[in-house]
């Protein structure tokens, strides 16, 4: 619980360093570090700590302006976008290929084939067809009628 207390004690000694606290809890950090000479000690280490951090912290220069990296950003963020979406879209395999082109081209040859060599394309009616006898019988008490063609 000690150490809960004490991390508790650093964060507001930190954010009264930085003057994010609401001027409530400053009345009240200011009437603690008036009161206790361990948090004045605390509180001026911190603050020698966020000197040291400050003052050796690297500027980050960069050659190109904000606007280029965020171009760079946006298109490879477009990029990713156009990956995700020709993966969603779905694939066709060879064989389905084949068959987009086989199918019609396989339909206008048997319609060819048909029309030139069916019957009533020749000169006679008759033209193929041999001789044949029909015979029908009808039952009127079974009420059925057959028709043998020979």
């Amino acid at each position: 619980m000690d150490e809960k207390k004490s991390l508790e004690q650093s964060l507001e000694l930190m954010a009264h360093l930085d003057g994010v606290e609401s001027a409530g809890r400053r009345k009240a950090v200011e009437a603690w570090l008036a009161a206790d000479p361990a948090a004045v000690a605390l509180r001026d280490e911190l603050s020698w700590v966020r000197q040291a951090v400050r003052s050796h912290e690297p500027l980050g220069q960069v050659p190109d302006s904000r606007e280029f990296y965020w171009s760079q950003i946006r298109r490879r963020i477009e990029q990713a976008d156009a990956v995700t979406a020709a993966a969603a879209r779905p694939s066709r395999s060879r064989f389905a290929d084949w068959m987009a082109w086989l199918v019609p081209v396989t339909g206008v040859a048997a319609v060819t084939l048909l029309a030139t060599l069916h019957p009533w394309q020749s000169g006679s009616a008759t033209s193929g067809v041999t001789e044949a006898s029909a015979m029908t019988y009808t039952s009127e008490t079974d009420g059925v009628t057959i028709h043998w063609i020979d």
